[in-house]
Order: structure tokens, then sequence, then C-alpha cells
């Protein structure tokens, strides 16, 4: 693809682009054909995916969790799945306030 194009893409400006092309920088390979352009040889990109999250709020509600799951994987198989994550628990990442400071003192 042509620099300007892969700039684009990746969110920089095309003198940016020329500028690393010219110092060595571009994290990519590439070269320049005898008409002065820059073609960029750069990997497509993944397609983006989805992310699967479900929770629960107790160890009791598990079986509820594996139906959020099991009911959100049936969707994003039609889709690309990136990732997916089940909580149980009240809190997130489990934090817990230690003893003696979840309270004012009397």
């Amino acid at each position: 693809m042509k620099l300007s194009v892969w700039a684009k893409r990746q969110g920089i400006c095309y003198k940016t682009a020329w500028r690393m092309w010219k110092e060595g920088r571009l994290p990519v390979p590439a070269e320049q054909l005898p008409t002065g352009t820059v073609i960029v040889h750069a990997e497509p990109s993944q397609p983006n995916g989805v992310a699967l999250y479900a929770r629960v709020s107790s160890s009791d509600q598990k079986a509820d969790l594996d139906r959020q799951l099991a009911r959100l994987t049936e969707f994003a198989l039609k889709q690309t799945v990136a990732d997916h994550q089940g909580r149980q628990g009240g809190r997130l990442r489990n934090e817990r306030p230690s003893e003696g400071h979840d309270r004012a003192a009397p």
C-alpha cells in the first residue's frame, strides 16, 4: 500500500511517515519505486473482535454465569471473539476494604 494510506491507517500525518521512511525508522518493510512512490509492505491487521463479559454477584449464581456466557458465546460465534471473561463476587477484582477502615470510628 502507499505510504500515505499506511500513515492514515496508523493515525499519523503523512509528513511524519515520510520523515520516518527517510530516517529508516519505519516499523514495517517498505520500498521506493523508480517513480518515487513509497510502498509499505504491512501485514494486514486482524479484524476487530468482541470481548465477552458476564458477571454474577455470588457463587450461588454460578449456573447463571455459565448460562450468560453460553448466550454471549452463541451470539459471538457469529462475530470474531477476541477475549471472554466471567466473574463471580460482589466487587470487581475482589477488592475488600481492610478491617477497621470500612467504618468511621465512633
